[in-house]
């Protein structure tokens, strides 16, 4: 699974991060960027915090 962030229409309101702090972090930048390895174990939650995100800025392409 890759997960990437389209940072121009991320708003940084902190929703991928509360789902999933495995996953996303909310940076110095006021952004969400994607840490650590992306593990299948956090698939669902993934897909939660994409589902969820306001601006659709969370891209999910399951390999």
């Amino acid at each position: 699974m890759k997960v990437t962030i389209t940072e121009e229409n991320c708003i940084g309101c902190g929703q991928c991060e509360a789902t999933c702090s495995d996953v996303f972090k909310i940076e110095d930048d006021g952004i969400a960027h994607v840490v650590g390895e992306v593990k299948e174990e956090f698939k669902e939650d993934v897909e939660t915090a994409a589902d969820g995100c306001p601006t659709s800025a969370i891209n999910v392409e399951n390999a």
